[in-house]
């Protein structure tokens, strides 16, 4: 069975007694550029638990709540100046974590994210805010994840995979500020004791057995 997609729930759902092997959880985090393959990726980690009984959560951020449907928005009318940007994704945050993240955590449960506080700090950090601050004021009331995988892949070839799947490259998705959330991305991973960079680069078969791998050792 693959677990659903939830987004603003508490409960996993499930037809039989799920096994939930962590005492407080397993929180993943699944982090990058646009067009590394997050998506992909956190769902088949997601099918691997499912298909062996093991209670998952999978959910992305921003999440379609109210918060998270306000950033999402932006994304096609316009960005919104970086301090109202910052302050919606963690109104966002808090709201996922009391909704769906510390609960399904609480339960025992693996919680698989696609998008996490790392984003915040790369993105908002392209910006000009202070990466290191965001991430210190998020930890304050956020989950530390006991997982990242970093899906590193270059930016023209993440703007392709874009367009390959059919979108045109948003307001989030210029070249200049993925460059620049990029290098904060490898500035977290060589700055963390949590994270695994991933080459991204290649086939997805290559990036899912890499991070299957990291998964496994962790699980």
């Amino acid at each position: 069975m693959v677990p659903e997609k939830v987004e603003g729930a508490a409960k996993l759902s499930h037809d039989r007694p799920m096994i939930r092997p962590f005492d407080g959880g397993l929180l993943v985090a699944i982090e990058g550029i646009d067009g590394a393959g997050k998506t992909s990726i956190a769902a088949l980690l997601a099918q691997w638990c499912g298909e062996r009984g093991i209670g998952c959560l999978i959910s992305k951020e921003p999440t379609s709540n109210h918060w998270g449907m306000k950033l999402r928005e932006s994304a096609q009318s316009g960005r919104l100046p970086v301090e109202e940007e910052l302050k919606l994704l963690e109104l966002d945050r808090r709201d996922h974590i009391e909704r769906s993240i510390g609960p399904a955590l609480a339960e025992g449960g693996i919680v698989i994210l696609d998008r996490y506080y790392w984003s915040t700090a790369a993105y908002q950090g392209s910006r000009g805010l202070d990466y290191q601050k965001i991430v210190a004021d998020m930890e304050s009331f956020a989950p530390i994840p006991d997982l990242v995988l970093f899906l590193d892949v270059d930016v023209d070839a993440g703007l392709q995979r874009i367009r390959m799947r059919g979108d045109q490259p948003n307001d989030f998705e210029k070249k200049s500020s993925l460059n620049e959330a990029r290098d904060i991305f490898v500035k977290l991973a060589e700055e963390s004791d949590i994270a695994i960079k991933i080459d991204a680069s290649g086939h997805l078969k290559e990036t899912l057995r890499q991070a299957m791998g990291a998964f496994r050792a962790r699980a």
